[in-house]
């Protein structure tokens, strides 16, 4: 079981779950922010080309 877990204390453990979880979180918000800032280019990108280049 050490093997799997060598953490013995469980101040170790919360602070290996909050990284954990802090990480995920991270990547999440990346993700979303990735994709609210594809939205928004892709509406700017219509509205501006929307009336005709000619």
């Amino acid at each position: 079981m050490d093997m799997l877990w060598p953490y013995h204390s469980s101040l170790e453990t919360i602070a290996v779950l909050a990284a954990v979880s802090g990480w995920s979180w991270m990547m999440q918000m990346g993700a979303l922010s990735r994709s609210l800032t594809e939205a928004y280019l892709r509406a700017h990108d219509l509205l501006t080309t929307e009336g005709g280049d000619d």
